[in-house]
């Protein structure tokens, strides 16, 4: 049986671990064992059904292994299904995966957040714009060092690099 971290299950489907518990026990989709990370499981086919309700994405195979390969904690994969999402504007699951990716230096994944907050408009969110962005550009991202660019341009603030 393929399964999915709770964690992750609770992330992409926008239902709690106890809703989530409680469709197990009434037999809605089944639990599996631990996985390498000692995580509680959920049933992979279970979940992306209620995925593609919270969503409104339905995962081909490609789409299914990458998200195998975010839940494991692989980075580049985390920040794909980050920007996957955020594209197909389910952003409280993509900016899930994009957290899990700039926690381990994914520089994309720190532009995508960065974007993500300079799109909300406020002070607070504009601080954390150029903090993920920063970031992101320190870590040679050529897009985030755009972005970079041109806010400090916007502030009336030197450019940062080439």
């Amino acid at each position: 049986m393929d399964t999915i971290s709770l964690d992750a299950a609770e992330a992409v489907t926008g239902i709690s671990r106890r809703t989530l518990w409680r469709r197990v026990a009434e037999g809605a989709f089944a639990s599996g064992d631990k996985d390498a990370r000692g995580r509680t499981t959920l049933a992979l086919d279970g979940v992306l059904a209620l995925m593609q309700g919270n969503t409104g994405m339905a995962l081909g195979a490609d789409e299914v292994r990458v998200l195998r390969q975010a839940d494991a904690g692989d980075a580049p994969a985390q920040a794909d299904m980050g920007a996957m999402l955020y594209v197909a504007g389910a952003r409280q699951p993509a900016l899930y995966w994009l957290h899990a990716a700039a926690e381990q230096g994914s520089a994309e994944a720190m532009q995508w957040l960065g974007t993500h907050h300079a799109a909300a408009g406020n002070a607070q969110d504009d601080h954390q714009a150029l903090m993920w962005l920063a970031k992101a550009a320190a870590l040679g991202h050529p897009l985030a060092r755009r972005q970079v660019d041109g806010l400090l341009g916007a502030a009336g603030l030197g450019a940062v690099g080439p």
